[in-house]
């Protein structure tokens, strides 16, 4: 006989019923929870590469603020990888070329930012002050109005202004933009940065970009333009210790900036540590066999060391690289005559002569006559020609084109534009 079924009985019976459905539910509830999970880890992970490109292209906004192209530049070659086609980023990576000098990216970019977003008012800005810098007797006027109605920010407007002068080699004018912005931002480094690079790529006063320069860094101890431009000027004054600072300090950021391995390579020469130099200039070398400015310190370490056959392997492939290269191009006198190739080594010697010649009337150009006549024809004739010679093609085409676009019937331009395109074209 069965026991009979009893209130305790039932209640152990509805109690266990419950502790199932309870389980039951918790097991459910669980099985929700790690879906959700799961489904959250695969959205992190399908979104992970949106997240890099969004923190990258945000620090590329914020070192193009502060006018740190190159760090700018780093962050949106990752960017652009994972968003071609965003437009923020296209007209970021616009900005940075244009202040890189890469004026043909920077059209392009703007370019495919148009096609994605149209001529908004972000365009019209960027392809306004690129058309300061490339065209500034065009286009200085407008800038300058802009400027003193407050439309677009000043800062910007100057920077293009000078940067669109320098282009033109119109110094003067640079100068009094440089002034002017000093005037509005006394401790904007940017203003010393571009002061320091009329000083010494233009005008040749090391001592003056120094002090600029250095300024800048004051300023800002991150701009690293400026503290290439430092180390530079450091390196030309023979200041190799504090140079090769430099040049370390850039090298952690830039580690795989040739220029800037070349250049702490020449400071160790400089110092006398030539074992450290040569494996330096050899590594640089090896991830460029033509790397113009390498080939030129290998060839001058070997000339010293008595080496002239490897001497002068080296300082004539530097020279077909970069014809400018005036030290190479003593060096070579030097080697030739060592090892007694008289006959060439004069013949190199006059070109040698030529070069100080073209350089001396280039000087006298920049620095003086166009300033006064920025729109004579024979002064952008001139300087085609001088850069064509050495071996500077799209300048010396631009300049040349500069001065048919001042005079059409100018013969001179029209006659050496059409024997270099001929040249180029393979006929005689």
């Amino acid at each position: 006989m069965h026991a009979p079924f009893t209130a305790g009985a039932r209640i152990e019976s509805v109690s266990n019923g419950e502790s199932r459905r309870s389980r039951f539910r918790l097991v459910r509830r669980l099985g929700l929870f790690l879906v959700l999970v799961g489904l959250l880890a695969g959205a992190a992970f399908l979104s992970r590469p949106h997240l890099r490109a969004w923190y990258h292209r945000r620090a590329a906004h914020a070192e193009l603020q502060r006018y740190h192209t190159p760090q700018a530049i780093r962050h949106l070659l990752i960017c652009r990888t994972i968003w071609p086609r965003d437009p923020e980023t296209l007209l970021l990576a616009a900005r940075a070329a244009r202040r890189a000098r890469i004026y043909g990216d920077s059209e392009r970019l703007l370019r495919d930012y148009r096609q994605v977003r149209g001529r908004d008012d972000a365009h019209a800005l960027e392809q306004f002050l690129l058309a300061v810098e490339c065209q500034v007797d065009a286009f200085s006027d407008s800038c300058w109005k802009c400027l003193h109605e407050g439309r677009y920010e000043a800062a910007l407007l100057l920077e293009a202004l000078t940067r669109g002068y320098l282009r033109q080699y119109r110094l003067g004018e640079a100068y009094l933009c440089l002034k002017h912005w000093k005037q509005m931002q006394p401790d904007n480094p940017q203003v010393f940065y571009l002061e320091g690079l009329l000083r010494l790529d233009y005008q040749e006063d090391r001592a003056a970009a120094e002090e600029s320069y250095r300024r800048a860094l004051e300023l800002d101890p991150d701009h690293e333009e400026a503290r290439l431009g430092l180390a530079v000027a450091l390196l030309l004054g023979k200041n190799y210790s504090q140079a090769a600072g430099h040049f370390q300090r850039l090298l952690q950021d830039q580690p795989d900036n040739l220029r800037v391995q070349v250049g702490l390579a020449e400071c160790f020469d400089g110092l006398g540590e030539t074992a450290e130099a040569v494996q330096r200039v050899d590594e640089v070398l090896a991830q460029q066999p033509g790397f113009p400015s390498a080939l030129s310190l290998r060839g001058q370490i070997a000339l010293k060391s008595g080496q002239l056959d490897q001497a002068e392997s080296y300082l004539r492939q530097a020279l077909r690289r970069n014809p400018m290269d005036r030290r190479a191009r003593y060096d070579l006198v030097l080697c030739l005559e060592r090892s007694g190739q008289n006959e060439e080594a004069l013949q190199q010697r006059r070109q040698l002569q030529q070069m100080e010649e073209d350089m001396a009337r280039f000087n006298e150009i920049v620095l003086k006559e166009i300033t006064q006549r920025p729109t004579d024809p024979a002064l952008h004739c001139t300087l085609g020609e001088i850069l064509l010679r050495a071996g500077q093609r799209d300048e010396g085409l631009r300049w040349l084109r500069s001065a048919l676009q001042l005079d059409p019937n100018y013969a001179l331009a029209r006659q050496i534009l059409a024997e270099h395109m001929g040249q180029a074209n393979g006929k005689p």
